[in-house]
Order: C-alpha cells, then structure tokens, then sequence
C-alpha cells in the first residue's frame, strides 16, 4: 500500500510540475544508442531565487553507455560557479551517476537502484519520445518538500541540446540551457 501511495504521489507532483511545449506533431524518438558516448559542452544557468548569482557559466560533462540490461548508465558532472563572491565564485564539482534499466513500457526506464525519498532517496526515471531523451528525479527534503528536476536532451548527430529545470515545493528555482558535443562514440 505504502508502495502505491508513493508512486501515486510521484506520478502526481510530476504531472504537475514540469510540461514541455511542443510545436506541432513530434518526430519519432532516436534510439537510445544515438545518445551513447562522452560529451562535454558549458551552459548557463538561470537562477529564480538566488539574487547574487541570478546568472552563471557551467561546465558540463556527460557518459551514456549501455549496460548489459538493455539500459543504459547515465553519468554526468557540472562545474558550478554559484557560491562565494559573486566577483571570484567558488568552483564545485557536481558528479551523478545512475544506472537506468527497462520499465514497464518501451523507451521509458527507471533506475536500477531503489530509493525511498521519505528517507533523502532519489527516485529517477526516464523517456525517450519525438523530444528527446527527459531524465526526472524526485525527492523529499528533511522538511517535507517535494523536488523535481528534469533534464531533456536533444541530439542531432555530434551535437547535444540540454534543457534543465529545477523546482522546488512548487517554485521554479533554476533552469539551464547548454550546447554540449560527442567527444566519443560508445
């Protein structure tokens, strides 16, 4: 029961927080190996709440390789300049990995690792349709409120578009948009 009640509650904060407009009728998803490889790239981050750093540069790095589960292991860093003096910004490193295997339907997998984020877990998931490849993560803060990121990447050929939104308890906190290109082919 437990069990339902979460993912009911999952299902219903994702709905609700983040939607991406589409124009028109979507072409029809890559396959995930298009998206396989090493990419490096920068992005600027837009900041809703934090007044010193309303703008930042970032670099970023990302691996997509396939697992031996018919998924895929997604790992990505970021090189943050957003705290400290807004004239010399400390630099933190940002690193994540997550191992996705299949879901119940086709191009939609979940991490391979469970979380509960009553208890600080995180819970990912991800699609690959007409608009790209969407990796979502939810959890809980110690406080009782809910987070939701989502980060849609697009390809065409050696080159990748990311869009990243971050919302908190309702509130937009930070979005990023970066160009990142194929470095290697997995």
């Amino acid at each position: 029961m437990a069990q339902i009640n979460r993912l009911a509650a999952i299902g219903a904060i994702a709905g609700l927080f983040l939607t991406f407009p589409s124009a028109g009728a979507a072409p029809a998803p890559l396959e995930i190996k298009s998206y396989f490889g090493d990419w490096h790239g920068t992005a600027t981050a837009l900041s809703e709440t934090d007044e010193d750093f309303p703008t930042t540069k970032r670099d970023i790095a990302l691996t997509i390789s396939p697992n031996n589960l018919s998924g895929f292991i997604l790992s990505w860093s970021t090189l943050q300049r957003q705290k400290g003096d807004p004239k010399a910004p400390l630099e933190v490193l940002k690193s994540t990995t997550v191992e996705f295997v299949p879901a119940i339907r086709e191009n939609q997998w979940r991490a391979k690792a469970d979380a509960d984020p009553y208890t600080g877990g995180i819970i990912y998931w991800a699609r690959l349709d007409g608009r790209g490849l969407t990796v979502s993560s939810f959890t809980i803060s110690h406080d009782g409120k809910p987070e939701y990121q989502s980060y849609r990447r697009t390809v065409s050929g050696n080159a990748m578009k990311l869009e990243f939104s971050n919302v908190k308890d309702g509130k937009f906190v930070r979005t990023v948009k970066g160009q990142l290109t194929r470095a290697k082919t997995h």
